[in-house]
């Protein structure tokens, strides 16, 4: 058989078996949680700051676990761990170990994308960060999945109630810019990304080419080189003060979701980076009535 048959032969037979590990999978994506009530409720306290979150995680370490139950039953334990997708690290026994332990009947974790677990055939090569580990432990067990982000369009609106459009299109479209380059460039990627996260009310038309996306970089971040070959957001500037402010927005729906189903009676076990757990905890132990932690202030001070 000619070389060209046999490798379309091959790749014809990856394609089903990798279809069929996605079907065998059995996952349903995780769905925004939108409930009006939870969208709404005032925070009980305030997150902590980033000093005082460095402070907590110098003191504690990682993994950053908080476990809060309530009178009528309800359960949380939220997971703070590394970011990895080695399938070896020891957070992935422990995450395991703590969910048979902890018995949920609701899981959570980042992301508003299902393609955390694609079957058997493709974790060897893919590894098994946290959410794709939950999402496996959940289908294992029938516990349905939450995902704990806002939904995009929530989340622009949010910030441009303090940023003007150009400002958060480029911080939204560079978010995942830098993670999917890794610091190589690729304008194709650039021009689909562009399309992709500026298709949401408010940021239609705010930057709409990579010409615009130059200016807006220019404003934003003058003499730190080109955007296309960025490994990482800015840490100064409007950019850093825009991922400080969607941290925030992030973190307050995070709480007020995580508060709505335990005080419905849930066992929620989420799975976070420790930075969300540890910036969170003083408005979920006030919200669950727990012991405040080791340098919450009093109430007067949240």
């Amino acid at each position: 058989m000619p070389i060209n048959r046999l490798l379309l032969a091959a790749g014809l037979a990856a394609s089903g078996l990798l279809v069929f590990g996605c079907h065998t999978s059995g996952k349903a994506p995780p769905h925004e949680f939108s409930n009006e009530r939870a969208a709404t409720t005032p925070l009980p306290a305030r997150l902590r700051t980033s000093a005082e979150h460095d402070a907590a995680r110098e003191r504690v370490g990682e993994p950053y676990v908080l476990e809060c139950h309530v009178a009528d039953g309800g359960a949380l334990l939220y997971y703070g761990g590394a970011h990895t997708r080695d399938s070896s690290a020891p957070q992935v026994a422990d995450i395991r170990e703590r969910w048979a332990a902890f018995a949920p009947t609701v899981a959570l974790c980042e992301g508003r994308q299902g393609r955390h677990y694609w079957g058997f055939l493709v974790e060897p090569f893919a590894g098994l960060p946290e959410p794709t580990l939950v999402h496996k432990l959940a289908r294992r067990d029938g516990v349905s999945v939450v995902s704990l982000e806002p939904e995009y369009f929530d989340e622009v609106a949010a910030l441009l109630r303090r940023f003007d459009a150009p400002e958060v299109a480029l911080y939204f479209f560079l978010r995942v810019y830098t993670s999917e380059a890794g610091g190589a460039s690729d304008e194709d990627l650039a021009r689909q990304l562009l399309a992709k996260r500026t298709d949401v009310d408010g940021l239609r038309g705010a930057i709409s080419t990579l010409d615009d996306v130059d200016r807006a970089w220019a404003r934003a971040a003058p003499e730190r080189g080109d955007w296309r070959t960025l490994t990482q957001e800015p840490r100064d500037g409007v950019l850093a003060e825009l991922s400080d402010a969607s941290r925030a927005a992030r973190g307050e729906h995070m709480v007020r979701v995580l508060l709505d189903l335990t005080s419905r009676g849930e066992r929620v076990f989420a799975v976070v980076g420790s930075g969300h757990v540890i910036r969170q905890e003083w408005a979920l132990r006030v919200g669950l009535g727990s012991t405040p932690a080791w340098d919450q202030p009093p109430a007067s001070g949240l």
